[in-house]
């Protein structure tokens, strides 16, 4: 694992906030140079960031209902289950999870009915033992961890992350 210290972490939730914030503004907001944010960044790249990505308002686009499916099925069907789900354009997200289900799976449309149309796809197409739904009427907040100094700092100080006080930068190790 590479090691990490409270300047990247600085970086981190800057681009949480903002991933297009340019170097220039960046440098001012964590009093990095723009040389050094260069490099940190391009190492952050596929160690530690996925991508860079909007988040869109779907229900300006007209796509109002939102929902998440936990979905148990039979082992045999898991992945043709999850491969049907990744080519489906109504499934936003997909995460294995433990306890009674297999999957959660956060899925977007335009209305009720074509949600309904979807379930029961799933369940005439796969051996549904068991599928329950949430709603999501609002959207209170989203992409909230990392994405404040505050929250940082205290992720900091509560967690299996430490700061070592060695001489020169402050690396993040596990504890």
């Amino acid at each position: 694992m590479k090691s990490m210290n409270r300047k990247d972490f600085d970086i981190l939730t800057q681009l949480r906030r903002n991933s297009r914030m340019k170097l220039t503004a960046l440098s001012r907001k964590t009093g990095i140079p723009v040389s050094t944010l260069f490099e940190r960044i391009k190492s952050m790249k596929g160690f530690l960031v996925k991508k860079s990505t909007i988040v869109v308002d779907f229900e300006k686009l007209g796509l109002e209902t939102k929902a998440f499916i936990r979905i148990k099925t039979k082992s045999e069907e898991k992945s043709q289950l999850i491969d049907y789900l990744r080519k489906s354009i109504n499934v936003n997200s997909i995460w294995k999870v433990n306890n009674r289900f297999d999957l959660l799976c956060e899925v977007i449309f335009e209305g009720m009915k074509e949600f309904d149309r979807f379930v029961e796809e799933l369940e005439t197409k796969f051996s549904i033992r068991e599928l329950e739904t949430e709603y999501v009427i609002k959207e209170i907040e989203r992409e909230m961890f990392l994405s404040t100094p505050e929250i940082t700092g205290m992720l900091l100080k509560q967690s299996k992350i430490r700061i070592d006080f060695s001489p020169g930068e402050k690396a993040l190790k596990p504890r």
